[in-house]
């Protein structure tokens, strides 16, 4: 960790050339022929699409309980044959997203940490500075409630969705036999009360977490109200708080009435008729998270500290407390806005410079997302690729390749107009994008920032 007698741009800052000039480092890393970026890390909007179908397992088992019966007739066979594995798939997803969320939790974890020693570090300090430790508690409750979404909304809905899903395809699949008294009784548990137990239980769980995230945030948006400083930004905190509260409410009751709904198909055909409205609001709430709420962001670490500490231009005012948070919040919006339309001539950018393309998303905070998108993005040709991850040993598995400004302005003059309209692209599209969850993480830092302020 920094010294703290160092300026606060030099905590800012991540790397410094000869001239003083912030200069990015990014490192990228070749898995399975793919390139992947590893640092800085980020925090990723990682949750499975496939992963709203998870409800869809509970009704895996609807022929095996709807015809509970010795000799199993011929098309309840076949249902069982359909429902069976596509409930032991459902497993199989929730795996795959149960390892995406760790990541996740893992990153989170580390940064929590990272930032309860740097504030514990601060208040230590001689003089510390209240700004700094205002916005190191914003990021912290920001981090809070994610940490609690990776853990419960995902990691707890992956374990007890999956083993349910796992236990009633069992099931399902057992009861093609049933006419075997041993194996009709294992199927019967597998896919009645013991398999739908998983998804219960977890709407149990679900609803109690949904109701502290309703709760929270009805908090932070009465808060917002009454903040005449946020008054720029008073309907953007709303809309996004409301969207918080509505989808918490819909999903806690939805898995709270589908848990119950499960266990009643073990013994009662209706409970599918109940069930059928929860899947499909799962779906949804499961679409709505990913496209509406969700986002992308950088963890904070020594390396990478964007958003906690302040560059020694921005100067706070005792009267504006919240300054470098509205003042990020306020240069975030009117860059997406910007962005979003035509290009042309600036001071600040100069479309057809690919010098000029780098700097601005060096000032941006882009860069980093700049060499995510040109490492993954099927629309980057190979040759453009491999021009800027350049590296003796880059074919090789696992092989780091540290890539920073120079890389791209030093790639073959023949490639540079390519690499100059494929930056304009990313400006265009994803850029937009990275701003938009930047946005959308900024306004909860604002709400966790007074909530704290307020108890």
């Amino acid at each position: 960790m920094c010294p703290l007698s160092e300026s606060k741009t030099e905590l800012f800052l991540q790397e410094e050339n000869e001239t003083g000039k912030i200069v990015p480092m990014v490192t990228v890393v070749r898995r399975r022929g793919r390139l992947h970026l590893v640092h800085p890390p980020w925090y990723r909007n990682s949750l499975l699409a496939s992963t709203g179908f998870l409800e869809f397992a509970n009704a895996g088992d609807f022929a095996a309980n709807v015809w509970n019966e010795i000799p199993v007739p011929r098309h309840a066979m076949i249902l069982m044959a359909i429902g069976g594995p596509i409930a032991l798939l459902m497993s199989i997803v929730a795996l795959r997203d149960f390892i995406l969320s760790w990541r996740n939790v893992k990153l989170l974890r580390a940064e929590r940490r990272y930032l309860q020693s740097l504030k514990h570090d601060y208040l230590a300090s001689a003089n510390p500075d209240p700004d700094l430790i205002r916005l190191i508690d914003s990021r912290l409750g920001l981090g809070w409630r994610e940490l609690g979404t990776e853990l419960i909304d995902r990691v707890a809905m992956d374990v007890f969705l999956g083993l349910g899903a796992l236990l009633v395809g069992t099931g399902t699949i057992m009861a093609i036999w049933g006419a075997h008294p041993k194996v009709f009784d294992a199927s019967n548990l597998l896919s009645g009360f013991v398999g739908n137990s998983f998804a219960a239980a977890f709407g149990v769980v679900n609803a109690v977490w949904s109701v502290y995230l309703a709760r929270r945030f009805h908090r932070y948006d009465r808060l917002c109200t009454r903040a005449p400083a946020l008054s720029p930004f008073r309907d953007r905190l709303h809309l996004r708080f409301s969207k918080f509260k509505w989808h918490a409410v819909v999903s806690g009751l939805t898995g709270l009435i589908a848990g119950a709904a499960s266990m009643v198909t073990a013994k009662m055909w209706w409970g599918y008729v109940v069930l059928a409205p929860c899947m499909v609001l799962q779906l949804l709430c499961n679409r709505f998270w990913r496209t509406q709420l969700g986002y992308d962001r950088p963890i904070v670490s020594d390396y990478d500290q964007r958003g906690i500490l302040i560059r020694e231009t921005q100067e706070i005012r005792d009267e504006e407390k919240d300054g470098p948070l509205l003042d990020s919040l306020a240069s975030t919006v009117t860059l997406f806005n910007a962005l979003g339309a035509l290009p042309s001539p600036s001071e600040a950018l100069d479309w057809t410079s690919l010098d000029s393309l780098v700097q601005f998303m060096i000032t941006n905070d882009l860069f980093d997302s700049l060499c995510d998108w040109l490492a993954r993005d099927k629309s980057v040709p190979s040759d453009v690729r491999d021009a800027v991850f350049r590296d003796p040993s880059s074919s090789s598995e696992h092989t780091e390749i540290t890539v920073s400004p120079d890389h791209l302005l030093r790639v073959p003059v023949a490639l540079q107009t390519q690499l100059r309209d494929l930056c304009r692209q990313f400006l265009q599209e994803d850029g937009r994008r990275v701003l938009l969850y930047r946005e959308r993480y900024l306004l909860e830092m604002m709400g966790s920032m007074l909530s704290r302020e307020s108890q």
